[in-house]
């Protein structure tokens, strides 16, 4: 398993497993735009920046397994820094191997680099809640609180709400 950043020869295999996640997670219920994510992993492939982690796992096949995204910023209170997670995926067939464990330890080896005071990994898309929660456990993680969410109604007539969702 390698964990190395992707090439715009990944797009098409990253939009479908972002499409694939999509589907399982509490966002299914939101449309997934697969060419606003195509043009974000460009950008971000293009373009990299020294404060976003953007990993893909694949097999020496190439075949790709998973993907993490994160960013680096100062707390809102402190010039200390904080490494967080924006994406963790991990196609459902790969689950269980290597692909996670390694995106999170090369995660975890950029933050240090980047003198972070803290890594950040959220679980927000609703599956395998506890299991990840034990996988994030057995890696040194600490569970520090949850995540809470409620949808809003899009009100009726109202384009402009409807056009940012």
């Amino acid at each position: 398993m390698k964990v190395a950043p992707p090439v715009v020869g990944d797009l098409a295999a990253l939009v479908q497993l972002g499409r694939r996640c999509h589907l399982e997670s509490r966002f299914a219920r939101l449309p997934y735009d697969g060419e606003r994510v195509a043009q974000r992993f460009a950008r971000m492939i293009e373009q990299p920046l020294s404060t976003t982690f953007f990993v893909a796992a694949r097999q020496a096949s190439g075949e790709l397994h998973g993907l993490m995204i994160g960013t680096i910023d100062e707390y809102f209170f402190s010039r200390e820094r904080i490494a967080s997670s924006i994406f963790l995926l991990v196609h459902p067939e790969h689950r269980g191997g290597l692909a996670a464990i390694k995106m999170v330890m090369a995660f975890r080896a950029w933050a240090h680099a980047r003198a972070a005071a803290e890594m950040y990994i959220g679980v927000a898309s609703g599956v395998s809640i506890h299991r990840t929660g034990r996988f994030l456990s057995r890696l040194g993680l600490t569970l520090n609180g949850g995540n809470y969410s409620a949808w809003l109604p899009v009100p009726p007539g109202d384009a402009d709400s409807a056009a940012i969702r």
